[in-house]
C-alpha cells in the first residue's frame, strides 16, 4: 500500500510539474533560471537519502546474514562504496561541467543515479558474499552519480541564483543542504514504514524496496533537467580550449586547500557520527530491537534539516566565515559535554542524550554543513567553478571515507581499553569536537565573507589573469558567439 501510495503521489506530482511548464514560454531565459533553482539541486535529495539508507539496509543484512558473512569489512565495504564513488563523481563531473557545459553534467549524472539505484536494488549472487558484492559495485555507481550531483546541482543552482537576482546564500543553502538533509530523514522514515508493512520475517524484502524508492526523485526530475539551459554566465565565461590548468592550479592552490580542508574536516566528523547512527543506538541501548532503533533514527536525523534551514536565514545577516564558525565551535562545546557524561545519559536519561546528539547534529549543519557548500561555490571563477567545487567535494568525501574507515576500529579499540562500551562511545564525541574546534579556527582566519559580492568580480579578475599570461581571452565562451551574444542582449532589453 505505501508503495503504491508513493508512486501514485510522484506520477501525479510528476504530470503536474509537467503540465504547469509547458505553459510557460520555455524560452524565457528566467523559466530557465527558475527551473535551475527548483531542479538543478532537487535530486541532491538522492545524496542523503542513499547515503543514510545504508545503514537501515546494512542492519537488515545483518539480521538475514549473521556476522559470518556480513564481516565487519565487508560492512565497512558496504558503507565506504558510494563515497568512493561519490569521490569520482566530484572530481569526473566537476571538469565535465566545465568542459562540456552545466546541463550535460547535469543529465549525465542522474543517469548515473538511476543507473546505480537499479542494480542495487535487483543485487543477486550465487552465494550471499556474491550478493553483497554487487551491492557494494551497485553503489559504488550510483555514488559516482551522486557525487556528481555535487558540482552539477549546486554550482548550476548558485549561478541560476546569481543571475536571478536573489539571495545566492539562501537559495544555495534552500537546494543544497537543506535538500540533502531531507533525504537523511526520508531515508530514516521509509524503512520504519516498509517494516511496519513487511515485518522481520520479510527484511529483503524491507532493504530492496528502501533503496529503490530512492529511485523515484532522479526519475521523475529527470524530463525537467533536459529542458534547462546552461546559464548566461557559464555561455560567457566557460574555457573549453587549451586550458591552463598548470597556471590555474599554481594561483587558486590556496582556496582549495582552505574549501577542501574544511570540508575534509566536517565530513570526518559529520559521516562518522552521521552513517553509523543504527551502529551508535545499538550501543547504547542494545537491548533495543530493530524497529526501535529505526524509529530512535527518526528522533535523531529530524534535526538536521532544521539546523540547515536555520542556517539559511541567518547566512546572509551574520555572513559566512561568522555562521561557519559558530557552528563549529557550538558543536564542539556539545560533543564535549556529551563525551564526559555520556554514560550517566544513556544509563539515566536516555531521551536527554538524543536530544544533545540531535543539537550536536543541528549545529554542524547550522554552520559548515551549510557553508562548505555556499563557500566553495562562491570563491572561484566561472570558468573553473565546476573543476573547483567538485575537488573541494571530493576532499570532504574524502574525509568521510576516512573516518567511516577509522571508525568501527576506533571504537572497538576504546571498548577494549576501557572495558565500558558507553565509555568509548563518549571518547569518540570528544575526538569529534577536537576536530570541530579546529574546523572553526581555520575558519576564522581564512574564510572570506562573500555576502555581498558579486560573482562576476571573480570572473573579471580570471579573465585578467589569463591576460597577463598570455592566454587569448576571445577563446572564453560556450558554443555559438552570435548566439551568446543575442542572448546577452536580450537580457540587457530586458
Amino acid at each position: 500500500m505505501f508503495v503504491q501510495s508513493s508512486t501514485v503521489l510522484m506520477v501525479f506530482f510528476f504530470f503536474a510539474t509537467l503540465f504547469f511548464f509547458n505553459v510557460l514560454n520555455d524560452s524565457d531565459r528566467s523559466f530557465s533560471q527558475k527551473l535551475s533553482l527548483i531542479f538543478a539541486s532537487i535530486a541532491l535529495g538522492s545524496d542523503g537519502y542513499q547515503a543514510n539508507i545504508i545503514g537501515a539496509v546494512e542492519s537488515c543484512l545483518a539480521k538475514i546474514y549473521g556476522s559470518s558473512v556480513l564481516t565487519s569489512t565487508l560492512s565497512t565495504r558496504v558503507s565506504n562504496a558510494m563515497l568512493i564513488g561519490d569521490i569520482v563523481g566530484q572530481i569526473g563531473f566537476g571538469f565535465i561541467i566545465d568542459r562540456m557545459g552545466r546541463k550535460f553534467g547535469i543529465v549525465a549524472c542522474t543517469i548515473f543515479v538511476c543507473l546505480g539505484i537499479i542494480l542495487a536494488t535487483a543485487s543477486s549472487g550465487v552465494t550471499p558474499t556474491g550478493l553483497i558484492w554487487m551491492l557494494i559495485i551497485a553503489r559504488g555507481i550510483t555514488g559516482v552519480g551522486v557525487g556528481g550531483e555535487y558540482p552539477c546541482s549546486s554550482v548550476t543552482a548558485g549561478e541560476a541564483a546569481e543571475e536571478s537576482g536573489r539571495s545566492r546564500g539562501f537559495w544555495l543553502i534552500l537546494s543544497g543542504n537543506f535538500i540533502i538533509d531531507v533525504g537523511f530523514v526520508v531515508a530514516t522514515i521509509v524503512p520504519v514504514i516498509l517494516l511496519a508493512i513487511c515485518g522481520e520475517g520479510a527484511l529483503e524484502v524491507v532493504w530492496r524496496l528502501s533503496i529503490g524508492l530512492g529511485l523515484l526523485l532522479p526519475l521523475n526530475v529527470l524530463y525537467f533537467r533536459l529542458k534547462m539551459l546552461n546559464s548566461d554566465m557559464y555561455q560567457k565565461e566557460a574555457l573549453t580550449r587549451k586550458v591552463p590548468y598548470l597556471l590555474i592550479f599554481k594561483k587558486y592552490w590556496p582556496k582549495l586547500l582552505v574549501t577542501g580542508g574544511i570540508w575534509f574536516l566536517y565530513d570526518f566528523v559529520s559521516y562518522s557520527f552521521g552513517i553509523f547512527s543504527d551502529t551508535i543506538l545499538s550501543v547504547a541501548v542494545p537491548g533495543n530491537s530493530l524497529m526501535q532503533t529505526f524509529c530512535w533514527n527518526i528522533v535523531l536525523n529530524i534535526f538536521y534539516p532544521f539546523g540547515a534551514l536555520a542556517g539559511g536565514f541567518v547566512i546572509d545577516r551574520l555572513g559566512r566565515k561568522t555562521t561557519m564558525a559558530s557552528g563549529f565551535f557550538i558543536q564542539a562545546v556539545i560533543g564535549i559535554i556529551i563525551g564526559g557524561v555520556a554514560p550517566q545519559l544513556v544509563t539515566n536519561v536516555f531521551p536527554l542524550f538524543v536530544i544533545l546528539y540531535g543539537f550536536f547534529l543541528f549545529f554542524g549543519e547550522f554552520g559548515p554543513g551549510d557553508c562548505t557548500i555556499l563557500v566553495s561555490a562562491e570563491m572561484y571563477p566561472t570558468a573553473i567553478r565546476g573543476t573547483m567545487y567538485g575537488l573541494s567535494a571530493a576532499i570532504g568525501k574524502a574525509g568521510a571515507a576516512i573516518g567511516t574507515q577509522v571508525f568501527k576500529p576506533i571504537l572497538q579499540a576504546l571498548t577494549a581499553n576501557t572495558g565500558d562500551a558507553l565509555k568509548a562511545q563518549g571518547y569518540l564525541f570528544i575526538i569529534g569536537s577536537c576536530i570541530g574546534i579546529l574546523g572553526g579556527i581555520i575558519t576564522v582566519f581564512f574564510i572570506p565573507n562573500m555576502t555581498n559580492d558579486s560573482m562576476e568580480k571573480l570572473d573579471i579578475e580570471f579573465r585578467e589573469m589569463l591576460a597577463e599570461n598570455g592566454y587569448d581571452i576571445n577563446q572564453l565562451g560556450f558554443g555559438d558567439k552570435t548566439n551568446q551574444l543575442e542572448s546577452a542582449k536580450k537580457g540587457d532589453d530586458h
